[in-house]
C-alpha cells in the first residue's frame, strides 16, 4: 500500500517528515563530501551517515508506523528492498541504492551508511553491516551488536512555510512571455510513477530520466550538510573552500538530474512542445523541479548567456536549516541552491543542453566543470537569515 503523500507550499511530506526527490550521482557526491570530514577536529562522518537516519525513523514509529510499512517505504521512497532473516536475525537489502546505485566512486568500503541507521531506527539496536554491494558481495548485509547508543532528535523547531507569489508576479521579476504552463508540467510529472515497489520481482529502486531517484528525507541531507560544514569549520577548514565542498553537489546534481530530465523522452513529450527558446526550456525545467518537493521556485530575471536569478520560497535547506538551528546571520547556506543555479545556467550557455550532449563523468570534468566560461554564483537572501526567499544570481562576468 502506497504511503499517504501531501503538499504544502512547495514541500512535500510522507509520514508527517519532509521529502525531496534527488539523484544517485548527488547522493554519492554528499555522502563523499561528508566523508571528507574524517580526521577533521571532533567530525565523525561515519557515525553521523548512520545516526542522522535515527531520529526520523523513531518519528515515523511514534506516528504509527509497523515494521511492515517501514519496509514497504524504503522501497517506495526509492532505497532498495529491505528484509528481515528470522534464522540468523539478520537484515539484507538485496537491492540497495546506497549499495549499487549511488556510491559510484569506488571506495573499496562498506557505504550503506543510511540503511545501517534506517535499520537502526526501527530495532533501538546497534548495526554493523558486514557485506556490500559495492565490494562486490551479492548482498548488503547486516547485524546487530547490542543495544543503540544514546541519539538525540535533531529537529528542534516547526517548520514555517510562508505563501509563495505567483509567477511573475512578484516585485522586481522581470516581464517573461511563454508558452511554458507550469501548471501542466506539474501535474504531468506528478503523474509519473516516481516510487520503488517492493513485490517479489521489483528492486525497489527508481529508474527514471537517465538516473535513480530516491525520494529522501530533506532533514538527512540538511542535517549531514550542516553538522559536517561547521565541523570542518571548527577545525580551522578555510570557509571558502569548505562551502564550495557542499555547493558542488548541487552543481552536479544539475548536470545529471536537470540535464538527465532535458534529454529525456519525458522532457520531448511534455515540455519541448512549449519552448521555442532558452527562456522557455528554463522556464520548463524550473517547472518541474517545482513538482520535486524542493520548495516553489521562481525566476526573477534571465539575460541570456549573462544572467540567471532565481528565488526560492520554502527551500528545503532554507526551511530545514531554521527547523534544526533558528536563525544565522550567515547568508550562503542554501548550497544546493547555490550549485543548482549555477548548473542550470552552465547547461545552457557552457554546454547548450539543447544539442543533447553525452552527460557522462568524463564530459562533466573536462567541460562542464572546467573554468573554461564559468558562472559565478552568490546567495543574496536566505530564508535561514530572516528572509521570506531564497535568493541566488549566477552571472559570467
Amino acid at each position: 500500500m502506497a504511503p499517504k503523500i501531501t503538499n504544502e507550499q512547495g514541500q512535500t511530506y510522507i509520514g508527517g517528515l519532509n521529502r525531496v526527490y534527488h539523484c544517485n550521482y548527488y547522493n554519492a557526491y554528499l555522502q563523499t563530501a561528508v566523508l571528507l570530514s574524517e580526521g577533521a577536529g571532533d567530525c565523525q562522518p561515519r557515525r553521523l551517515l548512520s545516526d542522522a537516519v535515527v531520529p526520523l525513523i523513531r518519528r515515523l514509529r511514534k506516528a504509527g508506523y509497523s515494521d511492515q510499512e517501514l519496509r514497504e517505504e524504503f522501497s517506495f521512497c526509492g532505497f532498495g528492498k529491505l528484509r528481515h532473516s528470522s534464522a540468523t536475525n539478520e537484515w539484507l537489502t538485496p537491492t540497495s541504492h546506497y549499495g549499487q546505485s549511488a556510491i559510484m566512486q569506488g571506495h573499496g568500503e562498506r557505504g550503506c551508511f543510511f540503511n545501517v541507521g534506517y535499520i537502526a531506527g526501527m530495532t533501538d539496536l546497534e548495526i554493523e553491516e558486514t557485506m556490500c554491494k559495492q565490494m562486490r558481495a551479492p548482498v548488503d548485509l547486516y547485524k546487530s551488536t547490542g543495544p543503540l547508543h544514546p541519539i538525540a532528535d535533531y529537529l528542534k523547531q516547526p517548520a514555517a512555510l510562508h505563501p509563495a507569489p505567483a509567477r511573475f508576479e512578484f516585485p522586481g521579476a522581470q516581464a517573461f512571455n511563454t508558452a511554458v504552463d507550469e501548471a501542466a508540467v506539474i501535474k504531468a510529472v506528478s503523474g509519473l510513477p516516481l516510487f520503488g515497489k517492493s513485490g517479489v520481482q521489483d528492486t525497489g529502486l527508481i529508474d527514471a530520466f537517465g538516473v535513480v531517484l530516491t525520494n529522501h528525507f530533506a532533514d538527512y541531507y540538511n542535517y549531514i550538510s550542516y553538522e559536517s560544514y561547521y565541523g570542518m569549520l571548527r577545525a580551522g577548514m578555510q570557509l571558502n573552500q569548505t562551502k564550495d565542498v557542499f555547493i558542488q553537489g548541487g552543481h552536479i546534481c544539475a548536470f545529471n538530474t536537470f540535464g538527465g530530465i532535458m534529454s529525456s523522452p519525458e522532457w520531448d513529450a511534455v515540455v519541448r512542445p512549449m519552448c521555442a527558446n532558452d527562456q522557455d526550456w528554463i522556464h520548463g525545467m524550473i517547472a518541474i523541479v517545482n513538482a520535486l518537493g524542493w520548495g516553489v521556485w521562481r525566476v526573477e530575471k534571465i539575460v541570456p548567456g549573462r544572467e540567471l536569478i532565481i528565488r526560492v520560497y520554502n527551500s528545503y535547506e532554507g526551511v530545514g536549516y531554521k527547523r534544526m538551528y533558528g536563525t544565522t546571520k550567515e547568508l550562503e547556506t542554501s548550497f544546493l541552491i547555490l550549485g543548482g543555479v549555477q548548473g542550470l545556467a552552465h547547461l545552457f550557455w557552457k554546454i547548450d543542453i539543447k544539442q543533447r550532449p553525452t552527460l557522462d563523468q568524463n564530459f562533466y570534468a573536462t567541460v562542464f566543470n572546467s573554468p573554461e566560461n564559468k558562472f559565478s554564483v552568490k546567495q543574496t537572501h536566505a530564508i535561514a537569515a530572516g528572509h521570506e526567499y531564497d535568493r541566488v544570481v549566477a552571472w559570467r562576468d
